[in-house]
């Protein structure tokens, strides 16, 4: 059959699963093409989305997962009102077009495994994303707008190339999960002490700069062991203290407290510390 013939479906299409034929020939009355809510193109070979998507009204979901695009069209973006999932893994993107922030309604933006260096200002205009998913890019930095995402509950960073988070991430108090593991983090800012985490993963981070260095500074180490003793032995005296209850499961930490004579308590509990 021609690739030029109309594309006439027997029922209302409400779900139009792992379209084979190219988009760009469909010459479905537009009536038809608004009923369409869940549209799956992935695994395909296509180099841009097509135009014709745009007609798509009604449109929720959207996979176009692992193919070669290397650009979100703008002019198929902004007519995307009623979009909630918007799945764009594994292409070859280098940025997120500007016109994402036009898509109100999402809730789900999934573009992992892409070449993205940038996330646009504009991103702060999805007022009612939920879960960002921006892993295995190229990203170095991230906007402060992305502090205006306070419906944000998981945002996905793994296999970046960030240095650091913005303080503005504390205005995002719904985020639950943060990964940002394999990047070049070196610390976190206090503001995140205002989300709502429940998983942070981070990873593969340099968090600690340099090793650690023996103190030239030995008596004063032995009376910062000394006051750890003491607050050990402190706690002893409480029978429902949990270093009590840990301490009577190591039968050898409990003869070495017996046995130990010495008036110096940091000697006994040294082993301890």
């Amino acid at each position: 059959e021609s690739q030029e013939e109309v594309f006439q479906p027997q029922e209302p299409l409400e779900n139009l699963a792992r379209l084979q034929e190219p988009l760009q020939h469909i010459k479905q009355p537009q009536e038809a093409l608004s009923e369409i809510e869940s549209l799956n193109i992935g695994n395909n070979e296509l180099e841009e989305i097509p135009c014709v998507i745009g007609c798509f009204s009604e449109l929720k979901t959207l996979h176009i997962f692992n193919n070669k695009l290397t650009d979100l069209n703008g002019r198929v973006l902004d007519r995307l009102f009623n979009c909630t999932l918007l799945n764009a893994n594994g292409n070859r993107l280098r940025g997120i077009s500007k016109e994402i922030g036009l898509m109100k309604n999402l809730r789900i933006l999934c573009l992992n495994n892409n070449k993205i260096k940038v996330i646009p200002k504009d991103i702060k205009l999805c007022s009612s994303l939920t879960e960002l998913h921006l892993g295995n890019n190229n990203i170095t930095d991230l906007p402060v707008e992305l502090g205006k995402l306070t419906m944000l509950k998981k945002l996905y960073l793994f296999k970046n190339d960030l240095t650091y988070i913005p303080d503005e991430i504390g205005s995002c108090e719904s985020l639950e999960v943060l990964d940002v593991s394999c990047n070049y983090i070196t610390m976190f800012p206090r503001s995140m002490s205002r989300c709502s985490l429940t998983e942070l993963y981070y990873d593969e981070n340099p968090l600690l700069e340099k090793l650690p260095v023996r103190s030239q500074h030995t008596n004063d180490v032995f009376y910062l062991k000394e006051l750890c003793a003491r607050v050990i032995l402190e706690s002893f005296k409480d029978r429902y203290s949990p270093l009590r209850r840990e301490t009577l499961k190591r039968p050898d930490i409990l003869l070495l407290l017996k046995k130990e004579k010495s008036t110096d308590c940091d000697s006994a509990l040294i082993p301890l510390l």
